[in-house]
C-alpha cells in the first residue's frame, strides 16, 4: 500500500499520524510512504491527509484511492472570535469546493470521529480511532500536581485560548497559583493578541515540543484543556488523559467522543467563559473529583485508543475497499 502525504515543518499533525499508522500496521501491511501518488505497483493508495491534496491526485488511478479526512473546518464556515476572523472565514469557504471534489473522487473516506463523518455525503465512510502510545504518555494518578492548565496544538485561538484567558481572569482572585501554558508552534499574531489579553495573568507560550518533552509536560499538568470552537477529534486531549491530566474541553466536534462529560472529563459550551470558570473552580476545590476524572480518563484512553483497535479498523476498511475495487 502507498501512504501518501506531504509533511510540513511541524513536529505534530500529519507526521505524527504517519508514525502512528506505521506502528499500527507493522507486520500486517507492506507500506511505503511517499509524497506523490504512484502510477502503478501498488494495490491501494491511502492519502493520509488531504489538506495538501488535489482532485487530480485521485483521478485516473487503476487501484482504489482512500481519502483520510481529519477535520470538518472546510465544511462548516464558522466565525471564531480572534485577530484573524475575516481571513479565517475566507480561507474556510475557499477550501470547500476542493475538499468536496476530492471526497467525490475518492473510493472511500476514512474519518476519526462521528463529528467528521457527518460532513461526508455520498461515500463509504470508515471511522478509525487514532491510537495513543499509552506507555509513552502514561503518568501517575496519585501525585499532587501544580494548578497548571495545558493547551497543546497549533492555532490556539481556534482551540479556545481566548475563552480560557477570560475564565482564568475570573479564577485568579480565588486561585492565584493557577497558570496556563500553551505548547505548539502558533501564529505570531495569535501570540501577540493573547499576550495583550492575558496582561496580569500567568499565561506562557512554551513553543513546540518533541514527543518526549511533551509527555513530560503532560505529566506536570493538572488539566489538559481543549476548548475548541471546531475540532475533528482531540488528539492532545487524549494524550493528556493518558498522562493522568483532568480533561476539560468544549462540546464541539469530536471532543465529546474522546472525553465523556461527567464520566471521563469535564465539558462546557464553546466560548462560555462563565461556565468554564465555574467548572474549573469545582475541579480545583475538590481533590476527589480530580482523582476520579483523572483515573477514568486514563482508563478510557487505554481501552478506546489502542493500536490493536486502530489496526482492526484500518484492515477492515482496506479489505472492504479492495473487495469493491477489485
Amino acid at each position: 500500500m502507498a501512504a501518501v502525504y506531504r509533511p510540513g515543518r511541524a513536529l505534530t499533525g500529519v507526521s505524527t499520524y504517519a508514525e502512528t499508522l506505521k506502528t499500527a500496521l507493522a507486520g500486517h501491511i507492506e507500506l511505503e510512504f511517499m509524497k506523490q501518488p504512484p502510477g502503478d505497483g501498488f494495490d491501494l493508495i491511502h492519502f493520509i491527509d488531504i489538506k495538501s491534496a488535489k482532485p487530480a491526485d485521485f483521478a485516473g488511478k487503476s487501484v482504489p484511492v482512500i481519502a483520510d479526512l481529519h477535520d470538518y473546518y472546510w465544511s462548516e464556515v464558522k466565525a471564531i472570535p480572534g485577530p484573524d476572523a475575516p481571513v479565517r472565514m475566507f480561507l474556510q469557504s475557499g477550501r470547500r469546493p476542493r475538499y468536496q471534489q476530492i471526497i467525490q473522487a475518492a473510493s472511500a473516506v476514512i474519518v476519526h470521529s462521528k463529528a467528521v463523518a457527518k460532513h461526508v455525503q455520498g461515500k463509504k465512510v470508515f471511522n478509525v480511532p487514532i491510537a495513543i502510545d499509552f506507555e509513552k504518555f502514561r503518568g501517575p494518578l496519585d501525585q499532587d500536581r501544580e494548578q497548571m492548565v495545558l493547551l497543546v496544538g497549533r492555532d490556539a485561538w481556534r482551540k479556545g485560548l481566548g475563552t480560557l484567558i477570560n475564565a482564568l481572569r475570573m479564577l485568579t482572585p480565588e486561585f492565584p497559583s493557577v497558570r496556563v501554558e500553551v505548547a505548539g508552534k502558533d501564529y505570531l499574531h495569535n501570540r501577540i493578541w493573547a499576550s495583550i489579553m492575558a496582561l496580569g495573568l500567568d499565561v506562557k507560550f512554551i513553543g513546540e515540543l518533541d514527543q518526549d518533552r511533551l509527555a513530560r509536560k503532560y505529566r506536570e499538568a493538572m488539566v489538559i484543556y481543549l476548548g475548541s470552537w471546531q475540532e475533528g477529534f482531540g488528539l492532545s486531549l487524549a494524550e493528556g488523559m493518558a498522562a493522568g491530566c483532568v480533561a476539560v474541553g468544549s462540546t464541539a466536534g469530536g471532543i465529546p467522543e474522546v472525553a465523556e462529560d461527567g464520566l471521563s472529563g469535564i465539558l462546557f459550551t464553546a466560548g462560555d467563559e462563565v461556565e468554564l470558570s465555574a467548572k474549573l473552580r469545582a475541579m480545583f476545590e475538590t481533590p476527589e473529583l480530580r482523582k476520579r476524572f483523572s483515573a477514568a480518563g486514563q482508563r478510557r484512553v487505554k481501552e478506546m485508543l489502542s493500536f490493536d483497535k486502530m489496526r482492526e479498523a484500518l484492515l477492515k476498511a482496506y479489505e472492504e475497499v479492495l473487495k469493491v475495487g477489485g
